[in-house]
């Protein structure tokens, strides 16, 4: 009864476990929260969109932050549920005004020395092939490959079994050779 009381009555701040502010919070991630949001939506604009969505969210929602669970997680959960979100209703508008191949293609206009340009195609056609991919397993390449989160991190923060992830990552990346290997 005394460990019940005692779990309840909880405080970080007597644990030694240091209390985060909202401003530590945005300071420490955002640039975090907006990589993601732009690799699942393959969009700056709308990137910026989430990310604004994403710490609003946070901020509404801080009060009821458990302190003693990463920050990191908790954001970039939101972050990809508003990610999600956003590129379903960005693709719903797609479909009705355009093509959506068109919409899918990256453009990279800046004229640069070779090297630097062929390092560049490469990194559009890696984003547009992760861009690319079913939702599914957009998700989960991101967060492992471009935020190097673990599968168990992954598995926290899209509330799916670590097995799950596993298996969408082995299907994420065959997808990936897949349209790398086509596009070349």
């Amino acid at each position: 009864m005394a460990v019940c009381v005692a779990l309840r009555s909880f405080d970080p701040a007597i644990a030694g476990v240091r209390r985060v502010t909202f401003a530590d919070a945005v300071r420490d991630y955002q640039e975090e929260v907006f990589g993601a949001a732009l690799r699942i939506t393959g969009d700056r604009e709308s990137a910026l969109d989430v990310a604004s969505t994403t710490f609003l969210k946070a901020y509404r929602a801080f009060s009821r932050y458990d302190q003693t669970r990463p920050i990191r997680h908790w954001l970039l959960r939101i972050a990809t549920n508003e990610a999600i979100s956003h590129a379903r209703r960005r693709s719903r508008e797609l479909r009705r005004r355009v093509d959506v191949e068109s919409g899918a293609e990256i453009v990279d206009g800046a004229a640069a020395p070779e090297e630097a340009s062929v390092a560049r195609e490469a990194r559009a056609r890696i984003r547009a092939a992760v861009v690319g991919l079913p939702e599914l397993y957009r998700v989960v390449i991101v967060l492992r490959y471009f935020n190097d989160l673990s599968v168990d991190e992954i598995a926290k923060i899209t509330g799916r079994p670590p097995s799950t992830v596993g298996v969408q990552l082995l299907r994420g990346r065959a997808l990936l050779r897949q349209a790398l290997g086509d596009a070349q």
